[in-house]
């Protein structure tokens, strides 16, 4: 645990900004993820409807 608190004192800034892009990413690919399932179970639900 000496890295992390060298680097929480030396760099915090670079800390933080590693944190939030690895959230960030995390949250767009969650939303693609969304919008993919999304799509899938439109289809499915569309192939389902009676005419």
């Amino acid at each position: 645990m000496e890295w992390m608190s060298s680097t929480l004192l030396q760099e915090p800034t670079i800390l933080i900004l590693s944190i939030s892009v690895v959230v960030s990413v995390f949250i767009f690919a969650a939303r693609k993820a969304h919008l993919n399932y999304s799509k899938k179970m439109k289809k499915i639900n569309e192939s389902f409807k009676l005419k």
